[in-house]
């Protein structure tokens, strides 16, 4: 792994001393000034009340670092608990009719589809896009939008596949219409450029890319989004004053993103968010993905040269950080990989390398000669996945 600057290096560092951690897309590995802020936020904490003070100072450097790393302006921002919060707020802040539309890809992440699918009980419809053999079409995408559809709602790099989609047709397209649309850049923040301005909502948690902890999640909103006759959750922080002489009789919604902030934030969490996007700015995180954009490419081509199938496209421009390939028993794969200090994601029947700041061309190279081992001693097929959503 790569070293940094004291100010901006991993906690627990010395941990992974010859180990290839290769897994953030499922947990990140926290920056040492993140845990320093959850320190500082229990000091602020023990002083009770007026450490609320602190709190909220932190809550405003997150919200800035947010807006900049987004390209918004900070009134835009709400600082919630995760993407999964944000989906189901978005779902349930729109007033549905039956015949409404929903449009989506089948290789969503599960917290971008449960909302949607639950939906039909109350007679919206869904629209599904699947992948070609070169991944998600644009144009498929586009051709499902019509005056029935409420929402558009795809990640930006999808979780499954590692393809990265530029959210920016679907947003010419939508403006021309009363549909929204929402982008999940979960997997994308903190790794490669995401514009908030490309769409009416842009959300993504901060535990994978953006190295911090659970419980904080960044979201934006399009001015139109907030013009819109969208409720959000009724909540003390959502309502224009809490106290209001006629609160008895009328919620007065916030003008600005936190009307999708319902109550009191989870302030560890946005310390420790706060300090990760001082080391995430949008600067640093294009030079970041421009050094690992040819350490990506060659990986997938690595794994086509072993016989393997990538499950990311081959452009370099619809990679992100993401390259796994289809495997049968992935499962046993990630542990034998494990036991060889090289740690992936090994679920529904895929290997899911994920190279990060931190990784290195050895961390690449560790990983490959141990699935080149693996693969010879096992003979196990690796093949296209069938019947799959992806």
């Amino acid at each position: 792994m790569s070293q940094m600057a004291p100010t901006h290096r991993l906690s627990n560092e010395s941990y992974w001393n010859g180990k290839a951690y290769l897994n953030t897309a499922a947990e990140g590995l926290p920056l040492q000034s993140c845990v320093d802020a959850v320190q500082q936020y229990l000091m602020a904490k023990s002083h009770g009340e007026p450490g609320r003070e602190e709190f909220w100072k932190a809550y405003e450097r997150a919200q800035q670092g947010a807006a900049r790393l987004f390209s918004v302006a900070a009134d835009q921002i709400a600082l919630i608990s995760s993407t999964t919060e944000a989906l189901n707020t978005i779902a349930h802040s729109i007033d549905w009719r039956p015949g409404d539309e929903v449009v989506f890809t089948s290789s969503e992440f599960p917290s971008n589809i449960f909302p949607w699918v639950a939906l039909q009980s109350r007679g919206v419809k869904l629209r599904i896009a699947h992948p070609g053999p070169d991944g998600i079409s644009v144009d498929d995408l586009l051709s499902q939008i019509n005056d029935r559809t409420r929402l558009v709602t795809v990640s930006q790099v999808s979780y499954a596949t590692g393809e990265h989609l530029n959210p920016e047709p679907l947003w010419r397209r939508v403006q021309e219409t009363s549909a929204l649309l929402c982008v999940d850049a979960t997997q994308a923040a903190g790794r490669v450029p995401v514009d908030g301005r490309m769409a009416d909502f842009t959300v993504a948690s901060a535990f994978k890319w953006m190295n911090s902890i659970h419980g904080a999640a960044i979201m934006s909103v399009s001015r139109r989004a907030l013009e819109a006759d969208l409720l959000g959750p009724a909540g003390w922080l959502s309502a224009e004053s809490c106290f209001a002489d006629d609160r008895l009789e009328t919620f007065h919604p916030r003008a600005d993103g936190q009307r999708f902030q319902a109550g009191m934030p989870n302030f560890d969490s946005i310390c420790s968010l706060a300090a990760a996007l001082d080391f995430h700015t949008p600067e640093a995180v294009q030079e970041r993905a421009a050094h690992l954009a040819p350490l990506v490419s060659q990986l997938r081509a690595s794994l086509v040269a072993m016989g393997l199938t990538p499950l990311v496209p081959k452009s370099p421009a619809r990679q992100a950080g993401i390259v796994p390939f289809a495997y049968e028993s992935s499962a046993e794969m990630k542990r034998q990989l494990a036991e060889r200090g090289i740690f992936v994601q090994g679920d529904d029947r895929r290997i899911r390398a994920a190279l990060h700041w931190y990784n290195t061309q050895e961390d690449v190279e560790q990983y490959l000669e141990a699935l080149r081992d693996l693969l010879d001693s096992s003979k196990a097929p690796a093949t296209r996945l069938e019947n799959s959503s992806v």
